[in-house]
């Protein structure tokens, strides 16, 4: 994206700050010493590098574009290109984000550029940190000049803003699952990422009774002087599907920008579950509390982005209950391998839902943010559930389930 007009914003720079303070001071001074010459002095450098900054004031093109995704937690750089369209050169430049989301820091500052000449071009990279995932609208950043006395910013602003899709953390882990193929019905869209939805050639053999005419191999029936068949690797692939429970109990604590740990923490995981499944299964669907996300339309290697794109947009739910979301899982679970269950609460409704799983022959993985409680004896859950604290998962202290 490039423009260069817009709103011209003036600021302050440390050294301007400094020199403000310090006119309030000698005024203060001027009160009981007869100080109005230096309170003259350090108007008239202010006033002089006013002036000369509006005067020789930047007129630059900022062309770059925000990188589609970034990741929670990882240093980002955003290069931009920096064009001199003006008449006069620019001097002591420099670019910067005005305002950045609560949730994405600044990592540091771009160089100064210390001169460039009309029709000059430079390049320079603005450093941030998102700290959260989530979708965030950024302005484009600004190209400032402090040029004469380093006492003012001035720059062109731009009005339109872009979006920056922040992805949860996530990571590789060592994960046990059974990559158990099961029939599936392949017909309107699922072939889309099926990896036999285009079998492989293995050979030719010869022709049996019964073979399909449409298999002839007809060079190696001319090579052999006998009909033979052409053979496909026809295997079955391993469907995979994740259920994240996003129910938030009432006085959870929250962060100040409203976010929950335990949350977070099962968005992270699910991620990085899915970052290591990826290559050996075909990731089906999401469901994501009351909200179902399908990605059988979706070429396979498609489908992670597809799937940290839409938990990067998460958020927590009242509540809900099995009769709403049960329809929505019970009629595709004789077609899914496995199963991953990241829940915050381990009770009935999801008990129920492994139950369903486990009948219809999916290998279940069941994983509870938080620690172990004890039971009592109304549980009569007899499978295996891991308990892994939220603290772990977000400091990236989980390397395996």
């Amino acid at each position: 994206m490039a423009r260069d007009s817009g709103k011209l914003h003036v600021g302050l720079t440390d050294a301007g700050k400094a020199v403000l303070h310090g006119m309030g001071f000698v005024a203060l001074a001027c009160l009981v010493v007869p100080a109005f010459g230096v309170l003259t002095i350090l108007l008239a450098v202010c006033l002089v590098a006013f002036v000369m900054g509006y005067i020789m004031r930047p007129r630059i093109r900022v062309t770059g574009n925000l990188p589609e995704r970034v990741i929670a937690g990882q240093t980002s750089y955003l290069t931009y290109m920096l064009t001199n369209v003006g008449r006069m050169p620019a001097y002591s430049l420099s670019t910067r984000f005005l305002a950045l989301p609560e949730a994405i820091a600044r990592a540091g500052d771009s160089r100064v550029i210390a001169r460039l000449g009309p029709g000059e071009t430079a390049e320079v990279a603005i450093t941030i940190q998102p700290k959260r995932r989530g979708n965030y609208p950024i302005g484009q950043p600004i190209c400032e000049s402090s040029f004469p006395f380093n006492l003012f910013r001035l720059g062109i602003v731009q009005p339109q803003p872009e979006t920056l899709l922040v992805l949860p953390a996530f990571s590789w882990l060592r994960v046990p699952l059974q990559y158990v193929s099961r029939h599936v019905n392949t017909s309107q869209l699922r072939p889309a990422g099926r990896a036999g939805g285009s079998p492989e050639y293995i050979g030719s053999r010869p022709f049996q009774s019964g073979d399909s005419p449409k298999r002839i191999d007809v060079r190696a029936w001319a090579r052999l002087g006998s009909p033979a068949t052409k053979e496909y690797d026809d295997d079955l692939d391993d469907y995979a599907a994740f259920i994240l429970d996003t129910r938030v109990p009432e006085g959870r604590a929250k962060s100040k920008s409203g976010e929950v740990k335990e949350l977070e923490a099962a968005v992270s995981l699910c991620a990085s579950v899915a970052y290591t499944i990826h290559q050996d299964c075909l990731i089906d669907m999401l469901l994501a509390g009351p909200d179902l996300y399908e990605f059988a339309t979706s070429p396979k290697p498609r489908r992670l982005s597809r799937v940290h794109e839409t938990l990067a947009e998460i958020s927590p739910s009242a509540g809900y209950s099995l009769d709403q979301i049960g329809p929505l899982l019970e009629d595709r679970l004789p077609e899914i391998s496995e199963i991953v269950f990241v829940v915050l609460r381990w009770d009935e409704t999801y008990q129920r839902l492994v139950h369903w799983a486990q009948r219809a022959g999916c290998h279940t993985t069941v994983v509870v943010i938080g620690e172990p409680r004890v039971a009592t004896p109304t549980d009569d859950w007899a499978g295996n559930v891991q308990f892994i604290p939220a603290d772990d998962i977000l400091a990236g202290r989980v390397e395996q389930l």
